[in-house]
C-alpha cells in the first residue's frame, strides 16, 4: 500500500514537472505569435478605419474603439512580455468581456463589430 502510495507521488511529481517543459513554446513560436496578435491589432484598425469612412461607425464611437483597441493591445504586450500568449476564441479576453470601456456579447456584441 505505501508502495504505491510512494510510486502515485514520484510520477505525479514527475508529470508536475515534465508537463508545463514539454507545452512551453519555443523562441521562435513566441515570435511568430506575436506577430501575428501584431497584424491581427492592426488589421482591425484597418477595419475600424473603413467603418468609420463608409459611414457604419460615427467618430466619436470610432475614437473610443482605437482607444480600446489600443488599450487591448498594450495589455497583450505585457502579458507576453510575462510569457503568457493564451489569447483568442474562448478565452474570455478581448472579445467584450469585463473591464471597463466597451463591453459586448463577445464576437458579436456591438452590432457585430468584433472589438
Amino acid at each position: 500500500m505505501k508502495k504505491g502510495l510512494i510510486v502515485f507521488l514520484v510520477v505525479s511529481l514527475v508529470l508536475a514537472v515534465a508537463v508545463p517543459v514539454v507545452l512551453a513554446l519555443t523562441d521562435s513560436q513566441k515570435a511568430e505569435l506575436e506577430a501575428l496578435y501584431e497584424q491581427e491589432y492592426e488589421i482591425k484598425l484597418q477595419i475600424l478605419d473603413k467603418q468609420e469612412e463608409s459611414g457604419l461607425v460615427n467618430p466619436e464611437d470610432a475614437q473610443s474603439l482605437r482607444a480600446r483597441l489600443s488599450q487591448m493591445w498594450e495589455v497583450r504586450k505585457e502579458r507576453m512580455a510575462e510569457g503568457n500568449y493564451s489569447f483568442g476564441i474562448g478565452r474570455g479576453d478581448c472579445h467584450g468581456a469585463g473591464g471597463a470601456g466597451i463591453r459586448g456579447g463577445g464576437m458579436m456584441g456591438r452590432g457585430g463589430m468584433m472589438y
